[in-house]
């Protein structure tokens, strides 16, 4: 079950998750229209968290979401619910550009910026992915008055991902190569990005352990 509440003005539907089995996905942010802007200041770091497919970025977003309550805003989850935003989906008969680098994308984190409380920060998975995303948020940055970045590297041997992920339908390869794509392009990019790297071959909770500490003592 997934309640729902809705932003004053708007029809921005928040979801927020209940007890469950297993940690969900994401915590949601749909974007359904253009909400007014509100002034964002984020006291809490920006946190990048970049890994490759079967890491454990989905469980990690959700660690930070739950303690110490850090909005997730994920890349993924903004194109699943608005596919008509992107080419791609938009004329199927062409081979339009991967969603999670269509400019498209960069409205999408824009408008869940403004309407998110960002006092304690914000995790961002999977965004930016392309120098145009990039630049934005270079941009939004100035814009919305946000502390700097920190990037959480979830480090895990390609030939780790292959057994972790052995047997199950989905591009193991493609998605590796879209992995090693964007942390490229965040080193290149961002050559004094705060780049912070952990074992993301540990068990989950020893993993979430390593990143609170790693934010706590970028906040001195």
């Amino acid at each position: 079950m997934i309640s729902g509440s809705k932003a004053p003005g708007c029809d921005l539907l928040i979801r927020r998750p209940h007890r469950r089995r297993r940690l969900t996905a994401y915590a949601s942010v749909l974007l359904c229209c253009a909400a007014p802007a509100r002034t964002a200041l984020a006291a809490g770091p920006i946190v990048l968290l970049v890994g490759p497919p079967g890491s454990g970025r989905t469980t990690q977003a959700e660690f930070l979401r739950r303690d110490p309550g850090m909005p997730v805003i994920a890349a993924d989850d903004l194109i699943a619910h608005n596919p008509q935003r992107f080419q791609k989906y938009r004329t199927p008969a062409l081979n339009g550009v991967d969603p999670r680098l269509d400019p498209a994308l960069n409205e999408l984190v824009e408008a869940s910026l403004r309407n998110t409380d960002l006092a304690k920060g914000v995790v961002l998975d999977g965004y930016p992915a392309s120098k145009i995303q990039g630049d934005f948020l270079t941009a939004l940055r100035q814009k919305f008055n946000l502390s700097r970045s920190v990037v959480i590297h979830l480090n895990a041997p390609d030939d780790v991902v292959r057994k972790r992920l052995k047997g199950q339908s989905r591009d193991v390869e493609q998605e590796l190569k879209d992995y090693h794509r964007e942390f490229d392009f965040i080193r290149q990019y961002f050559p004094s990005a705060d780049i912070r790297p952990v074992d993301g071959t540990k068990e989950p909770l020893e993993v979430a352990k390593q990143i609170r500490k790693i934010l706590q003592s970028s906040q001195h």
